[in-house]
């Protein structure tokens, strides 16, 4: 099979170069595998501008691509190719017959005039090399065998540090050859050592939400390998935790400022907000720390309860918006923050909202439920809305207190979770996209509590009998280092490949200057005078390129300041309507209770409100998210043919960037509670002879409770375009250093073309075979960054 990776690169590395795979796709576990290898793989930039819509290839780019375009069909193209290598090291036989079927259909679509694709004689002649592969010789599995204890030895136990030391070698040994010899091009290594700043400052952070009684703080201390969240330090945590390492434990507790405290009361019942101010020592702490800015108070471990705990007579938690609890342990050693929540069923909305925010940008969310509990309407709900809105790539749901279960009845929960967030999935969901947004969960049943007990008390482990095998913990701790922690883990593997893809665009741009200067070296005059007219006009070319980019982007900050001001006309229509509606609804519903002689009761004019604002302000927020989107859509196309012309080596960047609108439905809680609170003081303030006065003040009761909602939309879909702006920019900012770098390598290297004209036949010959030398030195690294990356790609067996 080492042969046919060398092929694999002789035949794709320049076709693929810029692409980032996908991982395994599963197609070909699929029946009808060959038929969908054919269709992705026949299709060029000609056949899909041909194809693009129809139904099959609309519904297999659905399911299989990140986008519908070219660049996402050459995703899959790519993946598929490494796939099919993978999996002849598995199964040869099996894919073999996959492959001389795909070879079948490549000839129906040929003989159908169906294909033109120039890749597709290269993709036959692989295809056509593994098949001839022979794979019942010993010798020839001894050797794959062989191969791959050698890579095993080097990189799985320590594949990030091994791979930095590879890449910090090359690094140092090509700045030495390059600052001996090729002077003009130093300034082209400047991204490698940003490149490798970037994977050792690497963070990891994993969210850990659950509702009250999911087992989560249990979970916390068994991962903590002792008892630091929960009843003897922080218990009843009522804030939002983030735990940091450091040598020496303590912490630092947020509060909230002015305006966010004026929100948040905004939001709570009378009654609650007297009870807090009626307590003197809520009172003082009120005064001392709620400011203008954000106050900070560093404190003592012991002090924590004094803040953070629901259970504290002070009830000073409620002033505080996070807290940051620096300890020594070494879980958290090599930069991995562990975010702990406070429940997804908190009384003080703006906490919840805060703590989703922060989930958006987590590596990994573990989500605790009670496996006796588990799957409820508020578990179902978050699932579905970290699945379509976060940026998570993974979710462990971890069922807890396993241990209180027989095994059937634990299998039994396990398989009631899976099937109620499946059928959750499927109402909410197209069918084609259930089965991709199922397979990023993974599911673990856990007994915390005897885990957290071998390891903070092991003599009372031995006595009640408990051992961490049986308590599943080992299973946890090894999916945390295969998908994220651990030195061969998913992410590291991540990390590695598109460092690797950095230094391969660098190397690349290297080995075009040099081989430029290689083959001017002994031209004669005329063609290097030809050549610095070319480069002049090349320079002057890739100005007006740039010039036009920055055109439009120009532009696109114009269409964004006037689509801004027309969504905020037609949101503050749609309010209108929406306010008018409800007004005329709760002024009907108060005034028929005071005829009767009674005031609506709480519970009515919160099912009054709850009946009409879930309805209209979930239609504005999807009116408000499809516009923003449809426009940020509209100005991509029109800077994407730009974008093309100047950023040849990035253009996966502008395909990667998700610039959806993630809208927080907390939204909607925080403005029913905000106008819910107003409604019911003024149902008890008036009566049956005031019937103006209702109408006028239900009227602003409305509007003032609205006014948050419009803003937040407004703000977050500025900060939207603002984000798409800023990203266009970097992208054009690149693309100019990049370019001038080039343009002055070839500059540099016209003129040494100059003085060389005049060097003896010796010289030239001399400076020719350290050319070469240099080539030769590009293509080695390249081929081990191959390696690194092929190595990355191949799954669990790597």
């Amino acid at each position: 099979m080492e042969q046919n990776l060398t092929t694999f690169q002789e035949h794709f590395q320049d076709y693929y170069k810029e692409v980032v795979p996908l991982g395994n796709l599963h197609i070909l576990e699929q029946s009808n595998a060959s038929e969908i290898l054919a269709i992705f793989l026949s299709l060029d930039m000609q056949g899909f501008n041909t194809f693009w819509q129809s139904e099959t290839l609309q519904q297999l780019c659905e399911k299989y691509c990140k986008t519908l375009s070219f660049k996402g069909i050459l995703q899959v193209q790519y993946t598929l190719l490494l796939n099919v290598q993978k999996a002849f090291l598995k199964q040869p036989k099996a894919t073999q017959e996959i492959l001389k079927n795909t070879l079948l259909n490549f000839e129906i679509l040929e003989r159908e005039n169906l294909t033109q694709s120039e890749v597709l004689d290269s993709i036959k002649a692989y295809f056509n090399a593994i098949i001839a592969t022979k794979i019942a010789q010993k010798e020839a599995s001894d050797s794959t065998q062989d191969s791959k204890q050698t890579i095993s030895q080097k990189l799985i136990e320590d594949f990030l540090d091994e791979s930095l030391k590879i890449l910090q070698s090359q690094k140092d040994v090509l700045t030495t050859h390059i600052a001996k010899d090729f002077t003009y091009l130093l300034s082209n290594l400047a991204p490698l050592e940003s490149l490798l700043q970037k994977v050792q400052n690497q963070h990891f952070s994993i969210g850990i939400t659950g509702v009250l009684s999911s087992g989560k703080s249990t979970l916390l201390n068994a991962l903590l390998g002792k008892e630091i969240l929960g009843s003897s330090t922080i218990p009843e945590t009522a804030s939002l935790t983030i735990l940091k390492y450091a040598k020496t434990p303590s912490a630092r507790v947020s509060f909230w400022n002015t305006q966010e405290w004026e929100d948040l009361k905004s939001t709570m019942e009378e009654s609650a907000l007297l009870a807090l101010f009626n307590n003197a020592e809520f009172n003082v702490a009120f005064k001392e720390y709620v400011q203008d800015s954000t106050y900070t108070l560093e404190i003592s471990i012991d002090e924590l309860p004094k803040y953070t705990s629901a259970n504290h007579p002070s009830k000073i938690c409620n002033l505080i918006k996070k807290t940051i609890l620096f300890t020594p342990l070494k879980f958290l050693e090599n930069n991995v923050d562990i975010v702990d929540t406070p429940g997804l069923d908190d009384p003080i909305i703006q906490r919840e909202e805060i703590t989703k925010n922060y989930l958006l940008n987590c590596d990994l969310l573990i989500h605790a439920m009670n496996a006796a509990q588990s799957a409820t309407q508020i578990d179902r709900d978050f699932i579905l809305q970290a699945l379509q809105n976060a940026n998570l790539s993974r979710i462990l749901i971890l069922l807890t207190h396993a241990d209180l279960l027989e095994q059937k009845d634990l299998q039994a929960a396990l398989d009631y979770t899976k099937q109620s967030i499946k059928a959750a999935l499927k109402n909410s969901q197209n069918n084609s996209d259930i089965e991709l947004l199922f397979e990023r969960l993974d599911f673990i049943a856990l007994a915390s509590y005897p885990a957290l007990i071998c390891q903070s008390d092991p003599k009372k482990a031995e006595e009640l009998g408990y051992n961490l095998e049986d308590s599943n913990f080992n299973a946890l701790i090894a999916y945390l280092n295969q998908t994220l922690l651990g030195k061969n883990s998913t992410k590291a593997k991540d990390i590695i490949y598109l460092c690797a893809q950095g230094f391969k665009r660098v190397y690349h741009d290297i080995e075009k200057a040099i081989l430029l200067e290689q083959n001017l070296l002994f031209a004669k005059e005329e063609e290097v005078e030809s050549q610095i007219i070319n480069a002049k006009k090349e320079k002057e070319q890739s100005q007006n390129a740039l010039d036009s980019a920055k055109n439009a982007l120009d532009s696109a900050k114009l269409q964004c300041k006037e689509f801004s001001a027309t969504l905020q006309n037609q949101l503050d229509q749609k309010l209108q309507n929406a306010q008018n509606l409800l007004n005329e609804r709760v002024y009907a519903d108060i005034i028929y209770e005071y005829e009767k002689g009674r005031i609506p009761s709480n519970e009515r004019l919160e099912y009054l409100l709850d009946l009409g604002l879930k309805d209209l302000l979930s239609e504005i927020l999807r009116f408000s998210a499809q516009s923003v989107e449809k426009k940020i859509t509209q100005l991509s196309l029109q800077l994407q043919t730009h974008l093309e012309s100047i950023l040849k080596n990035d253009d996966e960047i502008v395909q990667k960037k998700d610039f959806n609108l993630h809208l927080n439905p907390i939204l909607l809680q925080k403005t029913k509670a905000k106008i819910l609170n107003r409604v019911i003081k003024t149902a008890k303030s008036f009566n049956k002879n005031k019937k103006d006065a209702l109408k006028s003040t239900l009227e602003t009761d409305f509007k003032e409770g609205f006014l948050e909602f419009i803003s937040a939309l407004i703000h977050q879909s500025n900060a939207l375009e603002n984000e798409y702006i800023t990203h266009f920019e970097g992208l054009l900012n690149t693309a100019q250093q990049q370019l001038e770098l080039d343009l002055k390598s070839k500059e540099n290297i016209l003129q040494n073309a100059i003085n060389n004209l005049h060097s003896n036949t010796a010289q030239k010959q001399e400076r020719e075979q350290t050319l070469k030398q240099m080539v030769h030195l590009l293509e080695e690294n390249l081929q081990s960054l191959n390696a690194l990356q092929y190595y990355t790609t191949r799954g669990n067996d790597a």
